[in-house]
């Protein structure tokens, strides 16, 4: 799949692109661009072929295994992925198909059309290296079923070719068709603002379209995905509770159909009239109940510390500061509209790279840290230990040691408290984060954009369980993230109101 990330990344390259279009630096011929555009991304499907024909010679050998053969194929997506955005920056800059669309063919009066044509190429490049990627991971299927059989796990038959490539187009490429069309819903407020004479307000209003599209967004998703309502029954009726006692509420909690191909969990949106939680089949399968509702916990996490809405705000902070700091070294230095813009786009480019980054982990945490201790109000910290040697084992003082009974070996035992209830709750949510990583085929030291790696969430709950210092230093570290984010908020709102009153 496409992380959030990438197509932030190409968005913002097609739009700086569209907002201070550039000549390319050496002159072809349309038919010669069309040519360098297809050959270019060719030459990409190519190499991806070669690699994923040789991960699948060396698994077919048994020269790796499928946990190695699935991080390689992984790595290689990761690299492809980087590539074809790449040349996506080829194509608009350098052999000058961008300004052949918007100039020798004049699509601008169409809106979106440019953008559109451009993203053709990355995009029909995803669909075939998702085509060629297919039967390796047959093959990885085949011997991972044969591990199952033994295991007396469940086997699932693949999707076809063609609903694999369906199924990823759904799940990588939705945030980009979202994009899309926010950039559609813009069109309209930025016309009529240029009727009124307040062009300048114009990164503002687009906020109004934003705030629309973020509401309806997850009954779209939900949909999209076609995900299905999970079953009543015991667990949804302990899911509920959940949510309902930590006053967190929701539409529907939805099953994510994937072919069991993902282990995932997800809470979608802003209000409880059109928010959803999303299970994967392939979670609800292979995870103990007491497991799922840990990542459900999870996600109810997300709800309670209202984290959508900071995402939000830190997107917002970014844009503004970007229209903000952009405008006003407009107005400084005379820079033209076009430099402008593009300083613009750089800045939320960074802010969003780095900024959110640091944003989305720091949350993760936080919720980590909920479920771990409602899991902790839920079970109880006990181990079963010999009576003779129990009062070797150091417990706290409130622990209770029942009355010693006889195991069916017949050994005294004694049910003792060996770790704190935080501490239960912290292993147990940290052994159903390891469950998922090891289901998903990841790396558990491997951290991606938006999620710390697996260790590094482990380690934390572990250190947040043992010590109420380390609790109070991460509620400041909170504290200290929404305070910015308020603060850069603040800041590119009024330099932008500043710098737009100037110039209008």
């Amino acid at each position: 799949m496409i992380a959030p990330l990438q197509v932030i990344i190409l968005l913002l390259m097609v739009a700086a692109f569209d907002s201070a279009p550039q000549r390319p630096p050496i002159h072809f011929s349309p038919f010669m661009v069309v040519l360098l555009v297809i050959l270019a991304h060719g030459g990409l499907l190519i190499r991806g072929q070669r690699r994923f024909a040789r991960l699948d010679h060396q698994l077919r050998n048994g020269r790796i295994s499928t946990f190695e053969a699935a991080i390689a194929i992984q790595k290689t997506l990761r690299r492809l992925t980087a590539f074809n955005i790449m040349l996506l920056a080829a194509d608009l800059w350098l052999f000058g198909f961008g300004y052949l669309v918007k100039y020798h063919w004049n699509t601008r009066p169409v809106p979106m059309l440019p953008s559109v044509i451009w993203l053709i190429a990355p995009v029909a490049t995803w669909l075939a290296i998702w085509y060629l990627e297919y039967p390796l991971e047959v093959r990885i299927h085949n011997v991972a079923e044969l591990g199952q059989t033994d295991e007396d796990l469940p086997t699932h038959a693949l999707p076809s070719r063609m609903q694999y490539v369906d199924m990823q187009f759904r799940h990588g490429m939705s945030l980009l068709v979202v994009l899309l069309g926010f950039d559609l819903l813009t069109i309209p407020f930025t016309a009529m603002l240029q009727r009124l004479n307040l062009g300048n307000w114009s990164a503002i209003a687009s906020l109004l379209p934003a705030m629309v599209l973020f509401l309806i967004l997850p009954a779209i998703i939900v949909r999209y995905w076609r995900t299905t309502r999970l079953p009543s029954g015991p667990l949804r009726t302990r899911l509920e509770d959940l949510s309902r006692r930590k006053k967190v509420g929701f539409m529907d909690i939805r099953i994510w159909n994937t072919y069991y191909r993902i282990p995932n969990a997800a809470i979608l949106g802003l209000l409880p009239w059109c928010r959803y939680f999303l299970l994967t089949d392939l979670l609800l399968e292979r995870l103990e109940p007491q497991q799922v509702e840990a990542v459900f916990a999870h996600e109810v996490g997300h709800g309670y510390h209202r984290h959508i809405w900071w995402y939000l705000l830190t997107f917002t902070a970014a844009d503004l500061l970007g229209t903000g700091i952009s405008l006003w070294a407009g107005n400084y230095w005379s820079l033209s509209d076009n430099t402008a813009m593009l300083l613009n786009f750089s800045i939320v480019g960074l802010l969003l790279v780095f900024g959110f980054s640091r944003v989305s982990r720091l949350c993760e945490h936080q919720a980590d840290w909920f479920a771990a201790r409602h899991i902790a109000d839920r079970v109880g910290a006990t181990v079963l230990v010999p009576a003779a040697y129990a009062g070797e084992y150091l417990h706290p003082d409130n622990t209770v040691i029942p009355t010693p009974r006889v195991d069916h070996l017949g050994t005294i035992t004694a049910m003792i408290t060996q770790e704190t209830p935080a501490q239960a709750g912290a292993r147990i949510f940290s052994e159903s984060l390891t469950m998922l990583v090891g289901i998903a085929n990841r790396p558990r030291d491997r951290a991606g954009w938006m999620h710390p790696s697996m260790q590094n969430r482990v380690d934390l709950l572990a250190a947040l369980a043992e010590s109420p210092v380390k609790q109070k230093q991460f509620t400041r570290r909170i504290w200290l993230m929404r305070t910015a984010i308020l603060i850069a908020a603040a800041t590119g709102a009024a330099l932008t109101l500043w710098a737009a009153g100037i110039r209008g």
